[in-house]
C-alpha cells in the first residue's frame, strides 16, 4: 500500500533542503529578547555583509521615506525597528532558498501577490499594535511559500493542480484539496515549522485558509486571509489561479470590515502596497 503523500512528509522528504542560517536563527532569537539593544542586532549583522545591504536598501526605500540617507546599518536597526529587521532576514533567506524562477504563474507575479498580502496585513492590524501589524506583513509575504514548494518538489503533482484549476477556473486551495488532500498553506506551515521559525508564524501560514487557530494566531491568519482577497480584488500579481475568494465572515469580524468602510479598507491596503514595493528589491 502507497502511503499517501503529506505537507510534513513532502517537507521532510526533500534532499538537500537548506537549514535556517545561524545568523537569521540568531536575529529571530534577539528580536524575542526584551533585553535585545540595537547593538546586539548590529553585531550579528556585521558578520552578513549581504543581509546588512538589503537592510540599508529597504531603509532607503519609499516605503520608508526617510527625509535623509540612511548610511549606517544601526542607524536603520534603530529607525526599522527589530521586527522589520527580522523580517528582512527570514524573506532574504526564503527567497534565496526557494529560488523557482520558472514558476508557471509567474516568479515576480508571484512576489508582487505575496507582497501586497503582506502589506494588507500590515495595514488592518496596525490599529491593534504595531508589533502585530509587523508580524501580519511577515506572514504575509510568506503565506503562499507552500506554492513554491510544490512546485519544486512535487511538480508532477502540482502540474496537475494548474491544470485542474485551468479546467475548472476554479480557486487553486480547491484544486489542490482534490488533488493532494491539502492545500499549499499546509506546505508552507510545515516548511516554516521545519526551520523552527516562530510558533505564530508557521501556524498562521498554514491557517490562513482555515481559520480554526485561537489567539494570536487566528487574528494573523484572519488578516492573511482577508489581505490575500484584497491583493486578489485589487488585481495585484498572481496567485496562480483567477478567482475571488469569498471573505470569511470570522474574519470581517475580527478585523471589523464591513460593508460600509471596506472600500476605504482596500483603499488603504493599495496605497501600503505601493509604498511596499521596496520589498519586490529584495528578490
Amino acid at each position: 500500500m502507497t502511503t499517501r503523500l503529506s505537507p510534513q512528509r513532502l517537507v521532510e522528504n526533500i534532499e538537500g533542503l537548506p537549514t535556517l542560517p545561524t545568523i537569521v536563527a540568531r536575529i529571530n532569537q534577539l528580536v524575542q529578547d526584551p533585553n535585545t539593544s540595537a547593538a546586539d542586532i548590529n553585531e550579528v549583522l556585521s558578520n552578513d555583509l549581504a543581509l546588512s545591504s538589503r537592510l540599508l536598501k529597504l531603509a532607503n526605500s519609499s516605503y520608508y521615506g526617510f527625509p535623509s540617507k540612511i548610511s549606517s546599518v544601526t542607524h536603520a536597526v534603530v529607525l526599522l525597528g527589530y521586527n522589520t529587521v527580522r523580517n528582512v532576514a527570514l524573506s532574504a533567506f526564503v527567497i534565496d532558498a526557494l529560488e523557482a524562477r520558472d514558476l508557471p504563474f509567474g516568479y515576480r507575479p508571484f512576489w508582487a501577490h505575496s507582497v501586497a498580502t503582506a502589506a494588507a496585513a500590515s495595514t488592518l492590524l496596525r490599529p491593534r499594535s504595531r508589533q502585530l501589524a509587523d508580524d501580519g506583513f511577515i506572514c504575509g509575504l510568506l503565506h503562499d511559500i507552500g506554492k513554491v514548494v510544490l512546485h519544486q518538489f512535487a511538480r508532477p503533482q502540482f502540474a496537475e493542480v494548474l491544470g485542474l484549476v485551468r479546467r475548472r477556473d476554479c480557486l487553486i486551495a480547491e484544486a489542490e484539496r482534490e488533488v493532494l488532500g491539502f492545500t499549499h498553506a499546509e506546505v508552507g506551515g510545515a516548511l516554516l515549522s521545519e526551520w523552527h521559525l516562530p510558533p505564530f508564524l508557521y501556524s498562521a501560514v498554514a491557517d490562513h485558509h482555515l481559520l480554526e487557530g485561537e489567539g494570536k494566531v487566528l487574528m494573523l491568519s484572519a488578516a492573511v486571509h482577508a489581505a490575500d482577497v484584497f491583493a486578489r480584488a485589487l488585481m495585484l500579481g498572481n496567485g496562480g489561479d483567477h478567482r475571488l475568494p469569498a471573505l470569511s465572515p470570522r474574519a470581517a469580524q475580527l478585523l471589523g470590515i464591513t460593508p460600509e468602510n471596506v472600500a476605504e479598507k482596500l483603499k488603504e491596503a493599495a496605497e501600503e502596497t505601493r509604498r511596499a514595493e521596496g520589498f519586490l528589491e529584495l528578490l
